[in-house]
């Protein structure tokens, strides 16, 4: 989802802007690591426990899943995000990114994945939800790839 969110971001730049000329494969391989050494793995963990803690599907397991994944595993993943990615730029401060744009970011993540977590936990089987999680977070993550891209300064006027 991240290396294809990325492409799908280059592609739209080089279309609307006339200096960028072709894909930017070292930052493809960043969001690559980040996807498939960082925040998959965690989230398939994190699944696992969400269902062993909230096992049923009725409206109030619903809202507790959504809720605590949202209180968990949103803010977890958006400074692994941020953290990884600034690690893998070579920024020597890893921390200002994620200081600059935590909370606009988090805001974001609230408006997007608590209903499509509700969607999800709610009237879909879970033989679907692996599909599902897998279209949403491909434009959740086109979503972290413009955040990314956004000026540091620029937030913080």
């Amino acid at each position: 989802m991240y290396v294809g969110a990325e492409i799908t971001q280059q592609a739209i730049l080089m279309k609307i802007t006339p200096e960028k000329k072709s894909i930017d494969w070292a930052n493809v391989g960043r969001y690559a690591i980040i996807g498939w050494a960082g925040i998959g793995p965690a989230l398939f963990y994190w699944y696992r426990i969400l269902d062993r803690l909230v096992p049923a599907a009725t409206g109030i397991a619903v809202a507790k899943k959504v809720c605590t994944d949202q209180l968990i595993s949103s803010p977890s993943c958006i400074a692994m995000f941020f953290i990884g990615m600034g690690a893998l730029e070579g920024k020597e401060d890893v921390f200002a990114e994620l200081k600059a744009k935590f909370w606009s970011t988090y805001k974001m993540s609230c408006c997007f994945w608590l209903p499509a977590q509700a969607i999800n936990f709610a009237l879909l089987p879970p033989y679907t939800r692996v599909a599902f999680v897998g279209v949403a977070s491909f434009v959740w993550v086109n979503v972290l790839c413009f955040v990314k891209r956004r000026e540091v300064r620029f937030l913080l006027r």
